[in-house]
């Protein structure tokens, strides 16, 4: 083998022991997606490491057969994805945005940082695949203009599939409604689920239900159509105003259900207090008068917005406690009206 095989054969052995340290500085991204790209670059280097022996062994006499230009093809697309993964990277720390999550510290995609990778992406794509096509012996003007042609075609049928979505992603990610560790309400069918936004990507958003703890993918663009509620983004100083509703029985007087959730937000104060602000005071108002119920709400405000499902569970367990020693029922009483015989209707 030449010098130039040998040094082919170290540099890959190289970067495919250290394919993890590489990925994991240029990619902040899950352990799944470096896991994906380690194991794609191995796969790689392996393959050209494979051709160059076997070039150098099997075939030494021939120099421009299929395996020649297979293996330069690979080593351009090599290059061109660890350039792509280095240019990505520096237009992330420079216009990425830092977000705290469970992991720890990361840097998230913006609208300007999206924009440029796309933007860089779609260029080093052009001259990787002009270069593949001189490579491969398309020389001619009609070869090469059949090729480009062809992926032209390709890319116009398949755009209605992924077009919307990367405008979509753009738009999420320029409007700032949307960041990654921001905590959703979405409302789909009727249901309503709590979310944790993982990570916006290119077609889609992955999602973390935070009541069931899994995730969820969403494309962009339905992601848009949803109605969402961010609740991260409170618009007091105070923190997220939220509500429990229930239901109280007209027989309980107005003045016996205030000093009953006095006696509740003097719990909360002592015990609970970590869970919501309690400097400020809980709200409690007469939201309906039903024909069952009195339909009274009380208000309070968090910034624990992780804790939100289980602050309501612990609202509600501490509430029905109390409601079980003040005598104070809070299921709905059933309405009965009775008539008359003289209100009934006559026989005909």
């Amino acid at each position: 083998m030449s010098s130039i095989e040998w040094i082919l054969i170290a540099v890959n052995f190289g970067l495919f022991v250290f394919a993890g340290e590489i990925v994991q500085k240029l990619t902040p991204k899950s352990a799944d997606d470096q896991n994906k790209q380690v194991h794609l670059l191995r796969v790689i280097n392996a393959v050209i490491i494979g051709l160059i022996l076997y070039k150098a062994i099997v075939t030494p006499e021939i120099e421009e057969s299929w395996l020649s230009k297979t293996l330069t093809v690979l080593l351009i697309t090599y290059i061109f994805f660890m350039v792509f993964k280095v240019y990505s990277y520096f237009m992330h720390s420079r216009y990425g945005k830092q977000h705290e999550t469970d992991s720890g510290i990361r840097i998230s995609e913006t609208y300007n940082s999206r924009g440029l990778v796309i933007f860089g992406g779609v260029f080093l794509f052009i001259i990787w695949l002009i270069s593949c096509i001189q490579l491969l012996g398309f020389e001619s003007l009609l070869q090469a203009g059949g090729v480009l042609g062809f992926v032209g075609v390709m890319l116009a049928l398949t755009q209605a599939a992924w077009a919307p979505d990367i405008i979509s992603g753009l738009i999420i990610l320029n409007s700032n409604m949307v960041e990654e560790g921001d905590i959703l309400q979405i409302t789909h069918e009727g249901k309503k689920v709590h979310a944790s936004v993982y990570k916006t990507k290119m077609l889609h958003t992955e999602l973390l239900d935070i009541s069931n703890n899994h995730r969820m993918m969403i494309k962009n663009t339905q992601l848009r159509s949803l109605f969402l509620q961010n609740l991260s983004k409170f618009a007091s100083a105070k923190g997220l105003r939220e509500k429990l509703t229930f239901n109280i029985g007209y027989d309980v007087t107005p003045k016996e259900v205030r000093s009953f959730f006095d006696k509740v937000e003097t719990l909360l104060e002592a015990e609970y207090d970590e869970y919501y602000e309690s400097q400020h005071p809980i709200e409690v108002v007469i939201e309906d008068t039903g024909d069952h119920a009195v339909q009274w709400v009380l208000f309070f405000y968090t910034k624990e917005i992780r804790q939100l499902l289980k602050t309501r569970q612990l609202f509600r367990e501490v509430i029905f406690n109390l409601s079980l020693e003040a005598g104070i029922s809070l299921a709905t009483p059933l309405t009965h009206v009775l008539t008359s015989d003289k209100d009934k209707p006559r026989d005909a």
